[in-house]
């Protein structure tokens, strides 16, 4: 008996079809967007108050001329609320860092992310982080050691001067550690 696919002889196996495609080339600028969009989203969930990205964000020359009332606002990659005591230098993917060899030669790419950071923090006077997420996986956050004294986290990486944690845990803190009340305060009265 014969079976009706045998009957088949214009089946053709196109290997094309086979053939490893080529990856699409991420578009940078996209994915910083909804990183920090999708950071925005954390931040105002758990502080209760709208967090937004910088207009111009990663436009740094951009800042060079602005007022120093405007600078405080737009430093960093995010638009914290008032009273908010750190500048957030945002980053997602660079899947190419291997944390695990930083250790040994440090990575200067990691380094400029962190540059970056204290130049903002310079700029408007707010404490630096670094607010990290690699694809698929958790956020980082990159916070000067010294200012971690006293808090104790199950899992911490100490980079040069920066302590990283997962920003999850970063964020369980206390709002004293985040937000400067008297400067609220200070503000209200104004």
């Amino acid at each position: 008996m014969k079976h009706d696919f045998e009957e088949y002889d214009d089946f053709v196996q196109d290997d094309s079809l086979l053939a490893n495609k080529k990856k699409k080339k991420v578009n940078g600028k996209k994915k910083g967007s909804r990183t920090e969009l999708d950071l925005t989203k954390i931040l105002t969930e758990r502080f209760g108050q709208p967090f937004s990205r910088t207009v111009g964000s990663g436009a740094r020359w951009s800042q060079a001329v602005l007022p120093a009332h405007a600078r405080e606002v737009f430093s960093g990659d995010i638009v914290v609320m008032k009273g908010f005591k750190f500048v957030i230098e945002s980053k997602g993917g660079y899947d190419g860092i291997d944390m695990s060899s930083v250790f040994i030669n440090g990575n200067s790419e990691l380094d400029n992310f962190l540059k970056q950071a204290t130049s903002d923090s310079e700029r408007c006077g707010r404490k630096p982080m670094m607010c990290w997420k690699k694809t698929r996986k958790p956020w980082l956050a990159f916070v000067l050691t010294e200012e971690l004294a006293g808090n104790q986290f199950n899992y911490s990486m100490k980079y040069r001067e920066w302590t990283a944690v997962a920003l999850e845990q970063l964020l369980k803190l206390d709002d004293s550690f985040f937000i400067d009340k008297e400067q609220l305060k200070l503000d209200e009265n104004n």
